[in-house]
């Protein structure tokens, strides 16, 4: 997995790698305007012609930005360097940077007084990766002169106004057209608006010393396609169907048939070898002609159309059987529901999922799910991870990652946190940001997917953990699909479902 750096762990990484004599300061800040000057040469093809303007804090940022300015004066091009501050006020690895530069900078450069054109570039060296507060007024003034700009704009390492912790714009900040982001990717460039802000990301290798990583107690990681590729497991020639992995999906009530269809079919064509569906007696007829080839376990409801506490007994033989458990997709929340959710989940013996209707009959009770003794993976939206663990719903929503590093402390199973991106907080207490997935697959049922997905891969014998990075990562992948064929727009989770084993063999020759 490729790490993320929050702006701690940045720093950090910076002392670690100068300590360890890897690198000095300055010959990182002069590697990181190497690596803005060469992806300046790629944006201009090379066109020396055009002009372009470096505008620069006096802290490392502007001083990343100085260097970048000192090599492409050298390559030929032309460079206006415009320093929101004194020469004087630089530090000493700044101060030697810019010497070493030999270029000439615009003292206190002022917002109102620069005219940016409409041709060549702008590049954004203001301020990096710590800023945590709204941007003072002359900043502020720079960014929206930035903003008005017609031409590219390339932000270092973060965009201007960016929180590198949160990824929520501080109050105003620079959209860039390219970001080159030193090293590693940084959170903020990840989660909330800064995808939205940052365009391109590109990842500089500016000679870090990566035995920092190791080190490092619970992280900050994204999966990617090759961390699927390393995990995931083909089918033996010579398998057979029970040992594809056997899926006991328990799910569904009158009205949400939809629920449980979609979480069964997920399994079956995510790889598992069979699947059985729970479902109440009254509504069995709903499922069968939508999934011939799943098996109903029909108990008798008296016409109620959900689960009752006294199915655990006719349940617990199937519970024997299988190889993971999917609970909760559309159980609805009766009070006789959250009874026999909270029943049978003494019975568990076998890798279980958690989802939707399955984990409201624990808010406030998380405890006992954390004393849980199998295998265990929840997957909570935000309202719901809100109201199981007692946070704030604004806070989750705002900084995912502080609310899981608090959550990591008492609560030590897999959490799968369903955002734009997903989070994954891993049993070791490492956070994993997926890397798939599209705005289209915010719609209903896609959840129920992801269940499915999850306990395929369970059933399959990887371990928590695995299950929901890979499940989610597989979840994006075949979502993304589905959305370059359909768009976005009206893309259901349907076209999830059918794209799941197209996704799959991608992976058959690796």
């Amino acid at each position: 997995m490729i790490h993320v750096l929050t702006t701690a762990s940045s720093r950090a990484l910076d002392r670690y790698t100068v300590r360890s004599e890897e690198m000095t300061e300055v010959g990182l800040m002069r590697n990181a305007g190497r690596a803005v000057a060469i992806e300046v040469g790629k944006l201009l093809r090379g066109n020396t012609n055009c002009p372009i303007t470096v505008i620069c804090g006096k802290g490392h940022n502007g001083g990343d930005g100085i260097a970048a300015a000192g090599f492409l004066t050298e390559w030929g091009y032309s460079c206006a360097v415009l320093l929101v501050g004194k020469v004087e006020e630089m530090d000493a690895v700044v101060s030697e940077t810019y010497q070493a530069a030999g270029v000439e900078v615009q003292e206190t450069a002022q917002p109102e007084t620069t005219e940016l054109g409409t041709e060549g570039l702008v590049i954004d060296a203001l301020l990096g990766v710590g800023v945590q507060e709204p941007l003072r007024e002359s900043i502020d003034q720079w960014v929206r002169i930035i903003n008005e700009y017609q031409g590219q704009v390339l932000s270092i390492d973060v965009p201007t106004g960016l929180s590198t912790e949160t990824g929520q714009v501080l109050g105003t900040a620079v959209r860039a057209d390219v970001t080159v982001t030193m090293g590693y990717p940084k959170l903020g460039l990840l989660i909330n608006s800064g995808p939205d802000i940052s365009g391109r990301v590109v990842v500089a290798d500016i000679g870090f010393d990566g035995s920092y990583f190791a080190e490092e107690e619970a992280g900050i990681a994204q999966f990617a396609r090759d961390d699927f590729a390393q995990l995931f497991r083909m089918p033996a020639r010579q398998t057979f169907k029970h040992r594809q992995g056997k899926t006991l999906v328990i799910a569904g009530s009158l009205g949400m048939t939809g629920a449980a269809v979609l979480a069964a079919r997920a399994t079956i064509l995510s790889g598992a070898g069979l699947a059985v569906v729970a479902c109440p007696g009254s509504i069995q007829h709903l499922y069968v002609p939508s999934m011939p080839e799943v098996i109903t376990l029909s108990l008798e409801d008296h016409n109620r159309g959900m689960f009752l506490p006294e199915h655990i007994s006719a349940i617990r033989e199937s519970l024997a059987w299988c190889s993971a458990v999917v609970l909760g997709p559309g159980l609805s929340r009766s009070p006789q529901v959250k009874e026999f959710v909270r029943d049978i989940f003494e019975h568990l013996d076998a890798p279980t999922l958690l989802d939707a209707d399955g984990l409201t009959p624990f808010n406030g009770d998380v405890d006992k799910l954390a004393a849980a003794e199998v295998p265990l993976v929840v997957t909570p939206h935000a309202k719901e991870f809100a109201q199981l663990f007692d946070h704030d719903l604004e806070e989750v929503m705002s900084n995912p990652v502080r609310v899981l590093s608090e959550v990591r402390n008492y609560f030590h199973h897999t959490v799968v946190l369903k955002g734009a991106p997903t989070l994954t907080l891993l049993s070791t207490g490492e956070i994993v940001v997926n890397s798939t997935g599209n705005p289209g697959m915010a719609t209903a049922g896609s959840g129920d997917v992801l269940s499915g997905i999850i306990g395929t891969l369970l059933a399959q014998g990887y371990t928590a953990d695995e299950a929901a990075t890979m499940g989610v990562w597989l979840h994006g992948s075949a979502g993304d699909r589905a959305g370059r064929l359909y768009g976005t727009p009206g893309m259901t989770s349907l076209h999830i479902l059918e794209q799941l084993p197209l996704t799959l063999a991608e992976f058959s020759g690796e």
